[in-house]
């Protein structure tokens, strides 16, 4: 992938086995990321808004699919279902730093779709000169955290205001860093896992599951 045109598309294969598809996001796909997020339960809107009734949703979708210099969307496609959307808003102190978020529909969670979308975005912040993302999460939402986390991007905790919990993210240096290894560790998750339920396997007993 050489360029990050809104018909870029990246495959990826997912823990549970589906290919999906990764692209940015324009104007023709605000109805579905409105839909991804009215479809949300409640306790996924309060991890991901801090609140159980974000009033805002329509103007959310007008935004994350309005193509401009400072914010950029990625969605994660199903055939045509959109199952997941990140996205980042460049800090208007510092354009090296991009404030990110995640949504992933619940059905969806727990197979990898997190890290591909934000490892995708991570691409093409870095193409545009970003070297930071920040995330402000809550402390109870243990799935973002992870996410976090299998991208094996250095982070640090800059402050916690109650049980919100503020990350600095640095970065790789090129692009090319930041894509693939989410391919790779779903893959490898994958076949591990084979392994794990493959009868007489000598693997198979005394292992945990692990990815997110």
């Amino acid at each position: 992938m050489n360029s990050h045109s809104g018909t870029d598309i990246t495959a990826v294969e997912l823990l549970d086995g589906r290919v999906v598809s990764l692209r940015r996001l324009g104007g023709q796909d605000s109805d579905a990321v409105l839909a991804l997020h009215k479809h949300l339960p409640d306790q996924d809107l309060y991890l991901r808004f801090f609140t159980m009734r974000p009033a805002h949703l329509e103007l959310l979708a007008h935004q994350l699919t309005e193509i401009n210099g400072t914010r950029c969307a990625v969605g994660a496609f199903d055939a045509d279902r959109l199952i997941g959307v990140t996205n980042y808003v460049v800090s208007s102190d510092d354009p090296q730093v991009a404030e990110v978020a995640i949504a992933v529909a619940h059905d969806d969670h727990r197979v990898g779709v997190g890290t591909a979308l934000l490892e995708y975005l991570g691409e093409v912040a870095i193409s545009r000169g970003i070297r930071r993302f920040t995330a402000d999460v809550l402390a109870t939402n243990h799935l973002m955290l992870q996410v976090l986390s299998d991208a094996g991007w250095p982070r640090k905790r800059l402050s916690e205001n109650g049980h919100v919990l503020h990350f600095q993210i640095e970065l790789p240096r090129h692009p090319t860093s930041a894509i693939g290894i989410a391919r790779r560790r779903v893959l490898a998750d994958r076949k591990d896992k084979r392994v794990r339920h493959r009868p007489n396997s000598a693997q198979h007993k005394g292992r945990n599951s692990g990815g997110a």
